[in-house]
């Protein structure tokens, strides 16, 4: 019997204007939205629909942004079923809050606050990332142990698809990784516009500050299995997510893994709910048989409903 999942995006799938057609012709998303803004200390609607001070680009934005239309996203389509839910990164706290793991406002404050943290982690230009094309994920280790030293380090941070894997540490290594990348094997390294060294190691000095803070709030038992990041593996339990949900910030994310996972247990249908269509772009990588659906706007919510 055929399964569904419905997956997430995290950064990287932002763009001015993102949710705008929801907030205007589909009440059930617009009160997601208004309830974002009331959740924050600033207009979030404004940076996602205008983006006056070019905010939307800054992780502690960004965040709530993707969380706040995935979930409107969510909130607007008539209940349908499916077996599993999984997010990339950010992308992970919208299946927290589809799966009543989280309450919405308090999912969205807690995301400004991861992002604040993150991007306050170290001063800038200490830590980076880079996209490593046309090595696996062995190979990619192997680059990373020989560039390391006692004081500096990369390390894998998203294993997204065969080919495609982010690398994250300091930005003295990330930059000789992209000037090097073709001699070492690579077929690209390109640098990606971060504010940090996002799931390395090296984020291990934020999780105290982390924990602390969501511990503030109410975590329930997941509604349908949760293949969490940090080992792609289903979870329910709320103990075990939240304390996934800290040791995320500085593992790798295991998404090839997590949708490998879901498609041996028979899940041949993935929803994308978000913006863009990274996520569909990797699973299409890592199996083109599966059937793949995105949700973004009015016009696929109407279409999915009717």
């Amino acid at each position: 019997m055929s399964k569904v999942a419905i997956m997430f995006p995290g950064q990287g799938s932002q763009k001015v204007g993102m949710a705008q057609d929801l907030y205007q012709n589909e009440i059930n998303a617009t009160s997601v939205l208004d309830r974002a803004n009331e959740s924050l200390s600033f207009d979030l609607l404004d940076i996602m629909f205008n983006d006056p001070e070019e905010l939307l680009g800054l992780t502690e934005y960004t965040q709530p942004a993707l969380l706040t239309h995935s979930s409107a996203l969510m909130n607007a389509l008539n209940e349908f079923n499916y077996d599993y839910a999984l997010g990339h990164s950010l992308g992970e706290y919208s299946a927290l809050v589809s799966e009543g793991v989280l309450k919405f406002e308090d999912a969205v404050q807690i995301v400004h606050k991861r992002g604040t943290l993150m991007s306050e982690a170290f001063p800038q230009g200490v830590g980076s990332m880079a996209a490593v094309l046309g090595l696996n994920i062995d190979e990619v280790r192997a680059i990373c142990e020989q560039l390391s030293t006692d004081d500096e380090l990369i390390e894998p941070a998203n294993i997204n698809c065969p080919g495609q894997i982010v690398v994250s540490g300091h930005a003295t290594l990330i930059d000789k990784l992209v000037a090097e990348g073709k001699s070492l094997g690579a077929k690209r390294v390109m640098p990606l516009k971060v504010s940090g060294p996002f799931h390395s190691s090296m984020m291990k000095t934020i999780a105290d500050d982390f924990e602390a803070y969501i511990n503030q709030f109410e975590w329930n038992d997941a509604k349908h299995p949760i293949v969490q990041n940090v080992y792609a593996k289903p979870e329910t339990d709320h103990k075990i997510i939240k304390e996934n949900m800290v040791k995320q910030l500085f593992s790798p994310v295991e998404y090839s893994q997590s949708i490998e996972y879901l498609i041996e247990q028979g899940v041949d249908h993935f929803i994308e709910i978000g913006p863009n269509k990274v996520l569909s772009g990797l699973v299409k990588k890592i199996n083109r048989d599966v059937k793949i659906t995105s949700i973004q706007t009015i016009d696929d919510i109407k279409g999915w409903n009717e």
